[in-house]
């Protein structure tokens, strides 16, 4: 598991010009920082990994963009600008017919895809639930 592998796994799952990959690189290699130390040791270079890091970059990408889409309703660094007339020279911008899904619906969508990878390598991480026993008491009441 390394960043680029998880990067390929990502852009597998989303489409990434190579400037938008390489934005993607600290997202993917932060994905694998938080996976790690939950892993056990003997099982690090199961493929399953990088689908489930991947699905974590996916998060953080989303959230990113959902984060920076409050602060510009489009996402396009327009500040939801849409049209402008300048003298005889009108602009408009078109917007895209494609993706019809909401930044939530994406976002939704990602997390679902991550709890489903997370589910799928559960017996590669390192149990860490939390453990009832019982305690014995030796002595008596203290006076």
């Amino acid at each position: 598991m390394t960043q680029y592998t998880i990067l390929g796994r990502l852009r597998l799952m989303v489409e990434l010009d190579e400037e938008a990959a390489m934005a993607a690189l600290p997202f993917c290699a932060a994905a694998m920082e938080q996976l790690a130390p939950q892993l056990k040791v003997e099982c690090r270079n199961d493929p399953r990994l990088n689908q489930a890091a991947a699905a974590m970059a996916c998060c953080m990408l989303l959230r990113r963009a959902q984060n920076t889409a409050q602060d510009d309703s489009t996402g396009d660094g327009l500040g939801g600008i849409s049209s402008f007339k300048a003298g005889d020279i009108s602009i408009t911008k078109e917007h895209s017919k494609q993706d019809k899904s909401s930044p939530k619906e994406r976002l939704a969508a990602a997390e679902q895809l991550r709890k489903a990878a997370m589910e799928d390598i559960r017996d590669l991480l390192k149990d860490t639930g939390f453990y009832a026993g019982q305690v014995a008491y030796r002595g008596g009441p203290a006076q």
